[in-house]
């Protein structure tokens, strides 16, 4: 399973190039909103796309008066990342083509209902009278098709000819990379050849701020600017408010050599998992058993032990709780590991793009493997962490070198000394991306380096070459906080 094809929108530009150009640089795409009056919100900041196009970036410019602004970000993105990956409408049996999108959910904007609204609002109420006989008849008769959850799902299958498995999943921040694993899925299970699949959403938007602002999640009056996201920083108070869209174009791998498609990388695994009966109502997303479940399930998926992954994409959305607990997580997952495998967060430079986050840090992710091989993003604003006992990547981007690797593998079982070479070889080649819903749900992915022809799959690699290990001790003289 090949990711061939890329699509970015975000606030840190437009394509892969740039997303990945901003990275390394660290900067951060978070701060004055244009395109929405701020004023009437105590949260003055967000991850806004800046100099958008839609005329530009979409193929059909007339199907704008069915698309809301976080549509045709994801329309724009989608089409992205079919043109990138080279692949042609009509080349492949339409019903081995699928489609799966992460959304919002409704899409519509409110200002075409207000006129409505405003008309029927008599004495204090609503006379629905007045709405039905009048209000109607005044709200622009495509507000329900904008408004539709599979808006960017329709007009992306259209693009595709697509008649194959399709979904539009709905789930917050877990939603993109779901639709990213469940379109792996498809292919895997041999019902499809190629997939598009990605997320999109926008968080800067009256009805989501409003809602937010009551939440407690929001950050208000935190910071100014790209100072606001302070993921796994004490001081971070909420989440920055974003926008954007990311897209990848899925194939069966033997599909995408054979028409000479460029490989950038390999889905080895993928898992969700629920929060189950411990979570509280309102409050799943702060419960670590989501994450571990869905991580160990990705990385068994991946053939890979729980400390073999070389960073972490981690989700970080920038709340106390929810930090607390991916972190509680990740130390519960890693143990003695915990201390040596790189963890950043792009959330820090994007704000949090919910459904558009995790498959745009899954094309961020892609850019730290070969052949590009950019080094690890930093973590903005990350002075004072919290939790310890994690590697957070701060300051400045860190390169993942295969001299670092064997650097900070000092204490290997004598059972296991083999395997020091194999894995000084294989830096950088494995990420783990994590990414979760507001009610608690986690969906997390393993992305490799695409191999070359005749090499076998990395998991297969991992399963024969390797021994199994234990978690490793820390080197001497240093202790690693665990969680029990």
């Amino acid at each position: 399973m090949v990711i061939t094809g890329l699509g970015a929108i975000s606030p840190l530009g437009w394509g892969a190039e740039e997303l990945w150009n901003s990275l390394t640089a660290g900067r951060s795409g978070i701060g004055e909103v244009t395109h929405l009056d701020l004023a009437p919100f105590r949260s003055r900041v967000g991850g806004a796309v800046r100099g958008f196009q839609v005329r530009k970036h979409l193929s059909d410019p007339k199907s704008l008066k069915l698309m809301t602004r976080s549509v045709s970000l994801g329309v724009a993105a989608a089409e992205a990342a079919i043109a990138d990956s080279g692949w042609t409408a009509g080349t492949d049996d339409p019903a081995r083509v699928a489609c799966f999108v992460g959304s919002p959910g409704h899409a519509g904007e409110r200002d075409e209902l207000l006129p409505a609204l405003t008309l029927a609002w008599q004495q204090g109420r609503l006379d629905l009278g007045i709405y039905g006989e009048q209000g109607i008849a005044s709200t622009n008769p495509l507000w329900l098709l904008k408004s539709l959850a599979n808006i960017v799902l329709y007009f992306a299958s259209l693009k595709l000819g697509s008649r194959g498995p399709n979904a539009n999943i709905c789930m917050s921040g877990a939603g993109g990379v779901m639709a990213v694993g469940d379109a792996a899925a498809e292919i895997l299970a041999g019902r499809a050849d190629l997939a598009l699949a990605g997320g999109y959403e926008s968080l800067l938007d009256e009805e989501r701020l409003e809602s937010f602002e009551r939440s407690g999640l929001l950050c208000l009056e935190a910071g100014h600017g790209p100072e606001a996201s302070r993921p796994f920083d004490r001081r971070r108070q909420g989440f920055v408010p974003g926008e954007g869209a990311g897209f990848v174009m899925l194939e069966e791998m033997q599909h995408a050599r054979a028409r000479g498609a460029r490989i950038y990388a390999e889905v080895l695994g993928y898992a969700q998992a629920a929060p189950g009966r411990e979570c509280r109502p309102f409050q799943a997303h702060e419960t670590p058993a989501a994450f571990i479940h869905a991580a160990s399930a990705a990385l068994a998926e991946a053939r890979l032990s729980a400390w073999q992954p070389d960073a972490i994409f981690a989700h970080a959305l920038g709340t106390p709780a929810g930090d607390r607990a991916e972190a509680e997580a990740l130390l519960q997952l890693l143990g003695a590991r915990a201390a040596y495998i790189p963890i950043t967060a792009v959330k820090s430079l994007t704000g949090n793009l919910a459904a558009a986050s995790g498959p745009l840090e899954i094309i961020a992710a892609i850019g730290c493997l070969s052949p590009r091989a950019m080094p690890l993003p930093a973590i903005a604003n990350l002075d004072d962490p919290d939790p310890a006992g994690l590697d957070y990547v701060r300051h400045e981007p860190r390169p993942l070198m295969a001299a670092e690797v064997s650097a900070q593998l000092p204490a290997l079982p004598a059972s296991s000394a083999a395997a020091a070479p194999a894995l000084a070889r294989e830096a950088a080649r494995r990420i783990l991306i994590n990414s979760a819903s507001l009610t608690g749900v986690a969906a997390c992915l393993v992305l490799g380096e695409a191999r070359e022809p005749g090499a076998g799959s990395w998991s297969t690699q991992a399963a024969t070459a390797r021994p199994q290990m234990q978690p490793m001790p820390p080197p001497e003289g240093q202790t690693i906080r665990e969680t029990t």
